[in-house]
Order: C-alpha cells, then structure tokens, then sequence
C-alpha cells in the first residue's frame, strides 16, 4: 500500500510513505474492527444508519433476521449485510446492550457498547481475511493501565461490573478482564464524522490504524468514514520518506492544554514539529497559546452591543485571501504558513490568541441565534459575518488548510455572506463601507469554491444528508448567483 513501518526512537515506531502520495489520495482504507452509530437524545432509539451512519429517515429498511439493526436504504441494508452483518446477525443483541447501558450515565454507555461489541466480534469463528488483521492488531494494543488515573480505572470499574452481570458470555472472566479491553479501547478508538457536516456520527475501533499512524497536532492525513470503510487521506502532498500522520485530538487548543491531555490519554509526550519545532507554523502556534495576562483585554474591534456599525481587522481578510489562493492555486505549504506568520507576527494577544478566537466564536454563535430567532437589523447579519470571517481566520492559522473543518466554515461563511447580501439587497440597505469588510458577491463565490476544493480532499462533498443539499450543490448555486439590477 505504499507504506513501511519503521523504529524510532522517540515514538517507538512511525509509518512513512515508500511512494508519493498526492494531495487527496487515499493512503489506507479498512473496515473497522467494531464500530456503531452516536445515538439521539432517547438512547434506546438508534437514529443514524448501522452501515454509514447517516442519519435515519422516517420510513427505515430493517433486518428481516435480527429486526433491530436500521439503515437508512435498501442499499446500504445490502451493502452491510454483505460487508459485516452476515456473521453479526443474531449475535449482537442490541436490546440487551440497550438494557445495560440504561443502568449506567450517557457518557459512559459508548464505552460499554464498545467493549460488548468487541469482544463479540473477537469471538466470532469465520470471518473474512480484513477482520482477521484487525483481531490480530487489536492484541498488538497496550492497556496503559498502570498509567490511567484513578478516576478513569473507577469509572471503568462501575462499566465492568454492569458488562459482566448482563453480558456473562462475551469471554471476559472477570471486573478485571473487562477492565482491561476498556483501557484498551479508550486510548485507540476514533470519533466518525459526518462526511458531509461537522457533526460526529458514530465510533470505531480500529486497531490497524492506531498501530500504524502517529499523533501529530499539524497532521498530513485525515480520515473519513464512508460507506462502512475508515478511509485515511492525505490532506498535502507527502513524499517519499515522510511519516504519515493522524490527529488523535482537536488542535484548536493551546500547547500546553494539547500536551496536557495527549498525555492524560495517551500516554506520550508530543513531539510533533508544531509543538517543538521552528516553523513558521510552530511560531504561529507559540503566539496563539499567550495568555490575555492579568487585564483580560477583551479583543479589540469585538463588539459589545449589535448597533454599532461592524468592522474587521486587515489581518482577518489577509489570511482569508492567503487560504484562497492556497486552496485555489495549489501552493506550497511552507509558503503558506510563511504567509499566515507574516500576518499575526506582529499581533497583541488580546487580538490573536486561542482567548481571542473564544470570543468570536461566541460572537458567531450569538449571532446565528439571533438570526434563527427573530427578525433582525443588518447590522446583526453584517457581525454574524465578520465573526464568521473571524473564526474561519483562526482555523486557517491552527489547522491544515485542506482539513475538512476549514472546509466547512468557508461554506457556512460563504452562505452567511450571500444571505446578508440578499436581505440588504431586498431592504435597499446595502452600506458602500461593507466591500471593505469582504461583503461582496465575489467573496461569496470564492470561499465556495474553496469550500469545495477542501471538501473535496477530506470529506465526501457529493454526498446529502436527509433532507439537506449536498456541498456540491450548494456550491454550484452559491457560484451562479448574481444580481439583477
């Protein structure tokens, strides 16, 4: 597959491509050894598909042989049944997981699930030759329990104890032996997301990619679930030589909070180039992670009342520009990390800080409840744009930029930006000053097409949720419009 794994004597191991592989290439797919769909707010209804974990429409194929696992087509019922659910069927008895898992909180019931359907997929007599590699990968996985605090081993005590009173037949001989796979998976599983959408859709397990590709907080891959498959892709051109990297843990945090929890949870001290070394983006990084100091300053142009007329710092629409063209031309990644430290090098924490980003992403969310929830000034439209604008800047400076969360944010922010742009239009309140805030239709089309070209490495952007329009879709009427005059 184009990848060899070798020592190191820092991590232990690293995988490192043999071949080149281009920006959007897949470097590895697999099914996961287990997986299951994240549940709705009543947790004994499933509410996204067994296979793809897209959410379920009204009417719903079920199993004719077990009758408790949904899809959310014909296709995707085959698809599964095919793949996985052929020797699942019948031994899987989600009405029991669903009765055990009532006796415990929510935010331990994913982790009995896990367990529970592990080990039974660990048992199973005849499966195909992938489940084979991911079995023989699971026991190559550490507990690290020596290493988890207290807190966490009695949470998974009170998991282990209601595992083996309703679930006796799974191969675990003890509180002790289930407490064992817990650390197991805790540390190694993944959240799935949607692959069309920021929101998580479901967890797997998957030993074979937590065995082969390490932490990095500025990753070059990224994985997306599809079609029952874990998919890791390259998010930039990777050569011949380098290692092949995953983010285990969102980098929207300061250094010391990263290394805080990568240690907490997994075990190791970071040592990725972002966190240690002296890039341009290491450097952005150092100055994202200061503290506002004792005053607390507030971030300069936030506003503190919605009357007052929206402005936006030239920094913002910089480093908007700079991931356009990024996204457009194909350029270098030391060019463009170059250019976002050209940008902040010079900036007070009070303007450029994770504290900073805090503020506007609340001003976003203000904003966008404001605008769902009653009729409102231009003005509120014309901030919930400017914070948008904000929070897709702060990405651009903390994550890969063909990541697809940086993706997602440039489509909300196109479509924010044209539905300003219409009801000023229809209102005859449409300010000349507003160009200078990057209100403008050509604005509107080119954060859509970068939408779609990131969309188009790390997610799945033909793809539609129930009910909703595909990114392809929504690009192709955001590029079309115009104005009539």
């Amino acid at each position: 597959n184009g990848l060899r794994v070798e020592l190191d004597s820092v991590k232990g191991k690293r995988t490192v491509a043999v071949r080149e592989f281009k920006r959007g290439d897949t470097i590895l797919s697999i099914r996961p050894l287990y997986e299951f769909p994240a549940r709705g707010n009543k947790e004994s209804t499933e509410s996204r598909c067994a296979h793809c974990f897209a959410r379920l429409p009204k009417r719903r194929p079920r199993c004719s042989q077990c009758r408790q696992t949904q899809y959310c087509s014909i296709n995707c019922q085959t698809t599964h049944w095919t793949s996985r659910h052929y020797f699942e069927c019948m031994k899987m008895d989600e009405r029991a997981v669903d009765a055990a898992c009532m006796e415990l909180k929510p935010e331990f019931r994913p982790s009995l699930r896990m367990c529970v359907g592990v080990m039974r997929t660990m048992s199973f007599q005849t499966v195909p030759a992938w489940l084979r590699v991911q079995r023989e990968a699971w026991h190559m996985l550490v507990t690290h329990r020596d290493k988890h605090p207290q807190f966490v081993l009695t949470q998974y005590e009170e998991i282990a104890r209601v595992i083996n009173t309703h679930h006796s037949d799974i191969g675990l001989d003890s509180t002790s032996d289930a407490i064992d796979v817990l650390c197991r998976s805790g540390c190694n599983n993944f959240a799935a997301y949607e692959p069309n959408g920021p929101r998580m859709s479901g967890y797997l397990c998957s030993p074979l990619v937590s065995l082969l590709l390490n932490h990095s907080c500025l990753p070059n891959a990224a994985f997306v679930y599809m079609g029952g498959m874990q998919i890791v892709r390259a998010l930039d051109d990777i050569q011949i030589g380098d290692e092949i990297t995953l983010a285990y843990m969102d980098g929207l945090q300061p250094r010391d909070v990263r290394q805080k929890q990568l240690s907490a949870v997994y075990f190791f001290d970071c040592t990725c180039d972002k966190c240690c070394g002296e890039s341009a983006r290491a450097q952005v990084d150092v100055l994202m992670s200061r503290a506002l100091g004792v005053d607390g300053q507030m971030p300069e142009y936030l506003p503190t009342d919605y009357v007052q007329p929206p402005a936006i710092e030239p920094w913002v629409l910089r480093v908007i520009d700079i991931l356009l063209a990024h996204c457009q031309d194909g350029g270098t990644r030391y060019g463009f990390d170059q250019g976002l430290l050209d940008c902040v090098g010079s900036l007070p924490p009070r303007n450029f800080s994770f504290a900073a980003y805090t503020h506007w992403l609340e001003c976003q969310d203000d904003c966008l409840e404001r605008i769902s929830s009653e009729c409102v000034s231009s003005n509120v439209r014309a901030w919930a744009c400017v914070s948008a604008m904000y929070v897709l800047a702060f990405y651009a400076c903390v994550y890969p930029p063909y990541l697809s969360l940086v993706g997602f944010q440039c489509l909300e922010t196109s479509k924010l930006v044209w539905n300003t742009l219409v009801a000023s239009e229809m209102s005859n309140e449409m300010p000349n000053e507003w160009v200078e805030l990057g209100l403008s239709l050509d604005r509107v089309k080119r954060l859509a097409r970068c939408a779609q070209n990131i969309l188009r490495v790390s997610a799945e952007p033909s793809v539609s949720a129930e009910g909703d329009l595909s990114v392809e879709s929504q690009v192709a009427l955001l590029a079309g419009q115009s104005f009539v005059n």
